[in-house]
């Protein structure tokens, strides 16, 4: 059998790693990458790059039409697949919504957009339609008030790999005795392309303030944009308990940082995205100015576009006082850049810039495993070789 992984992004390097790891010694398992793959990690990880770490060949789609014993996985592939000229009839697809509802585009800002709170993944079959296959498995999850299309988004990957791995014996061994469930019609909904024009967004303000709070949420994805009001970025919003009796959009208050406008309802306060500017004073550990922003605590996971957080930012510049307080309001201590550098590692170069081992052993002491290797198959200690860093502090690493 031939084990094929069509797609991108982490969904596709994270099931693909697991299924490399569990078959390749009994399958041979190719990859078929999306058009615009450039081989490099940024804040999603790389398909083609990760496959040239493995020695596991690419393959254009067609190369897989004649192969009977073809087990093809979509996992967000950019090329509509006609069935029919593949032999094989072993051909699935993830889709990121509880199909039969929202086929189509765009399930990480539409089911915002409508309010849901619930949503899911679909693993299905393949056929000709769009995402109208017959249904191997589901998960279902929960939609937060909280939530951004970003957020949403990470979410379906999650779920979707576990899904991917629950299922993945099923589909190869077990084939032929899968249930599958066909969708029905009563429920059934599709968005095109064209129902969202990311080139030309704009908030209507002639809206309910839970509409407006939902258009932000839904629009908030800083790896491609935020949303803009009145010429000022966006990152979070808060309906207020005050009623609006001004015209809708009208500015009640602004300030440095926020702006409050009416509603057809409720007054709402939007929040002006500082992010750039919390970076720069971890970088300075200004504990002052980092508290007066994080006040806003949708900023303190977020990332650059190199994938550094304020709290990786703080570790790297060694200042610990910034560090404790971005952990007490919640800052991930297991997150990791593009390249899958960890906080450990920052720690590691705060102690050779500076001698502070505070860092370091704050998160030994915290849990973080000094064995976990990046993206580069490297870990803390194959980092200090290469500094002849032997110990940091009390702690011995080789």
């Amino acid at each position: 059998m031939v084990i094929a992984i069509a797609g991108k992004n982490n969904i596709a390097v994270d099931s693909f790693e697991y299924i490399y790891k569990k078959y390749s010694n009994y399958f041979d398992i190719v990859v078929v990458c999306n058009k615009n793959e450039n081989g490099v990690n940024s804040w999603q990880k790389s398909l083609r790059l990760i496959a040239k770490q493995y020695d596991i060949k690419e393959v254009f789609l067609e190369d897989l039409y004649d192969i009977e014993d073809l087990l093809f996985l979509s996992l967000e592939f950019d090329t509509i697949i006609k069935t029919k000229r593949f032999k094989s009839k072993k051909l699935f697809n993830i889709h990121f919504s509880l199909l039969p509802k929202y086929k189509g585009m765009y399930t990480s800002a539409i089911p915002i957009l409508n309010d849901e709170k619930k949503t899911g993944v679909t693993l299905h079959k393949i056929e000709d339609g769009i995402d109208t296959g017959d249904i191997v498995a589901q998960k279902e999850f929960d939609i937060y008030d909280y939530d951004t299309s970003r957020n949403l988004y990470i979410k379906y990957i999650q779920h979707a790999t576990v899904l991917v791995k629950e299922n993945i014996e099923k589909l190869i061994y077990d084939h032929e005795n899968i249930k599958y469930t066909q969708q029905d019609w009563e429920h059934s909904s599709y968005y095109s392309k064209n129902y969202i024009d990311y080139k030309n967004l704009s908030i209507d303000l002639n809206q309910t303030s839970r509409s407006i709070y939902n258009q932000l949420r839904a629009f908030t994805f800083r790896e491609y944009q935020l949303p803009m009001v009145y010429n000022k970025r966006i990152v979070m919003s808060q309906i207020t308990n005050i009623k609006s009796y001004k015209k809708p959009g009208t500015i009640l208050f602004e300030c440095e940082y926020s702006l409050m406008i009416a509603t057809i309802d409720y007054n709402i306060i939007l929040f002006i995205d500082r992010f750039e500017e919390l970076l720069k004073e971890c970088q300075k550990g200004n504990i002052s100015k980092v508290k007066e922003i994080c006040s806003i605590n949708q900023l303190v996971n977020e990332k650059d576009y190199h994938g550094w957080t304020p709290l990786m930012v703080a570790t790297y510049n060694g200042h610990t006082e910034v560090v404790k307080y971005l952990i007490s309001v919640g800052a991930n201590i297991y997150d990791v850049n593009n390249n899958g550098t960890n906080l450990l590692m920052y720690a590691k170069e705060a102690f050779r810039k500076t001698g502070n081992v505070e860092l370091f052993e704050l998160y030994i002491n915290l849990g973080i495993d000094y064995n976990i290797k990046d993206y580069y198959n490297k870990s803390l200690i194959d980092y200090c070789r290469e500094d002849n860093i032997k110990n940091i502090g009390i702690i011995q690493l080789f």
